[in-house]
């Protein structure tokens, strides 16, 4: 996998799919006055090309794992998605010792494209607060660390403790950087993000729940659809809608757990409203899908 370049130089900006027409665009700062004096971070499409991986491996990779089922083999993480969150931790667990990368290469070749079409123009260039929910090993914090601003505070979740470790250990060893090379430290804590987000993984009422209106940001790639039920998914838009800022924005993937239509569904009941969404292709499928509050 390339490392992630430094490419501070502007030339083109991102563009956006918005849902949300009313608006030029889908997250404007006019709808909360208190951000306005902060400037939204701004990505060049160059920047962001610059993180891409290139099509070649990710064909390869996914044809390993066609050829393994059609011949009824099994492969790394095979039967994983949809599973129950004991089973999903315990796969998850197995993986960490043999297949982990291969299995979840496909899922970084997205976020690499995805996450920075996401903080463009939706994130305060310093001061921001972002959530980074299914972070494993910090493979897609380190996408948002290299748009970070120092000021920045990313805190990530995930279920599995071995990749909190995994993540926790890189932060020591001052693995995220910023694409101008300051040094990032992130959070991580290892909870099930369907239950209530807490600063140290620990449920209420022993835990200090994360405050209202706490976060700028929360974004999930290849978690959501894929791992969680409709039930938990809902939970988790009900305390994001919760969480997140008036004016921020939260991100998720739907997929075979929690279909679009569904999660569309669940983020109305969470008092939510689709604002755009964001491929990592054109005509992406599955798109990551940006909430906003009405």
């Amino acid at each position: 996998m390339p490392p992630l370049a430094n490419t501070a130089n502007p030339t083109t900006p991102l563009g956006g799919t918005s849902a949300a027409p009313r608006a030029s665009h889908p997250l404007s700062p006019a709808t909360d006055h208190a951000r306005i004096t902060e400037p939204k971070l701004s990505i060049t499409r160059a920047q962001a090309r610059a993180l891409h991986i290139g099509f070649r491996p990710l064909i390869a990779t996914k044809t390993r794992q066609y050829l393994a089922r059609i011949r009824g083999r099994d492969f790394h993480g095979h039967g994983l998605i949809g599973a129950d969150p004991d089973s999903v931790r315990q796969g998850f667990e197995r993986l960490a010792k043999t297949g982990f990368d291969q299995y979840n290469f496909p899922q970084v070749w997205v976020e690499r494209r995805q996450i920075p079409r996401v903080l463009h123009g939706r994130v305060p260039q310093r001061n921001a607060v972002i959530l980074d929910l299914g972070c494993g090993p910090g493979t897609s914090t380190e996408v948002l660390a290299h748009f970070a601003h120092p000021t920045w505070r990313i805190l990530g979740f995930d279920l599995t403790p071995h990749s909190i470790l995994a993540a926790q250990r890189r932060a020591e060893q001052g693995h995220f950087r910023s694409r101008d090379g300051h040094a990032i430290h992130p959070t991580f804590i290892c909870q099930n993000i369907a239950h209530p987000l807490t600063f140290d993984g620990t449920p209420p009422p022993k835990g200090q729940p994360l405050p209202d209106r706490f976060a700028d940001l929360a974004i999930a790639g290849g978690v959501v659809g894929l791992y969680l039920s409709p039930r938990q998914a809902g939970h988790l838009l009900a305390n994001l809608a919760r969480v997140v800022k008036p004016g921020g924005a939260i991100a998720l993937d739907a997929g075979p757990s929690v279909p679009q239509r569904a999660m569309l569904r669940l983020a109305r009941r969470a008092g939510l409203r689709l604002a755009a969404t964001v491929g990592s292709v054109p005509l992406d499928p599955r798109p990551k899908l940006v909430f906003v509050h009405y």
